[in-house]
């Protein structure tokens, strides 16, 4: 079964896809994810122990300080970042990480996106119109 979702694009920077990683926790890049292996590590969280390398990072949103965008952008130096990024909404310092690395940030939707994207769903992220193209798995 497919569906398709409109959000809003920080950036036009194409499409992407891959497999998706849901959580119902915010992500903290900073302290909350491990950069040289990019694994959540937060106590407590959903996902702890999970990784976000090569996924499509369905978040409600990020939370953190000013430590997170330097988080998200040591995350993507090291290889381990997501291909894209997927929230219900837009907190700033996830935003300017994504943008200082281009990874594809699509948030805003109409649609609660972590009840409508679940994890192993392959998803198609087009960053230049904002669409998510979800095929459930």
């Amino acid at each position: 079964m497919e569906q398709m979702i409109k959000g809003k694009s920080i950036k036009k920077l194409g499409t992407v896809e891959g497999k998706a990683l849901m959580t119902t926790d915010l992500i903290a890049f900073w302290g909350g994810t491990d950069w040289e292996t990019g694994n959540i590590v937060e106590m407590g969280h959903e996902a702890k122990g999970k990784n976000v390398k090569d996924t499509i990072l369905v978040f409600p949103a990020g939370k953190g300080g000013a430590g997170d965008t330097f988080g998200y952008y040591y995350l993507a130096k090291s290889g381990k970042a997501p291909k894209a990024l997927i929230c219900n909404r837009a907190q700033g310092t996830t935003i300017a990480g994504a943008l200082l690395v281009d990874t594809p940030m699509i948030y805003g939707f109409k649609e609660d996106v972590v009840k409508v994207i679940k994890s192993g769903d392959w998803v198609k992220v087009n960053s230049d119109n904002g669409e998510v193209e979800i095929i459930h798995s």
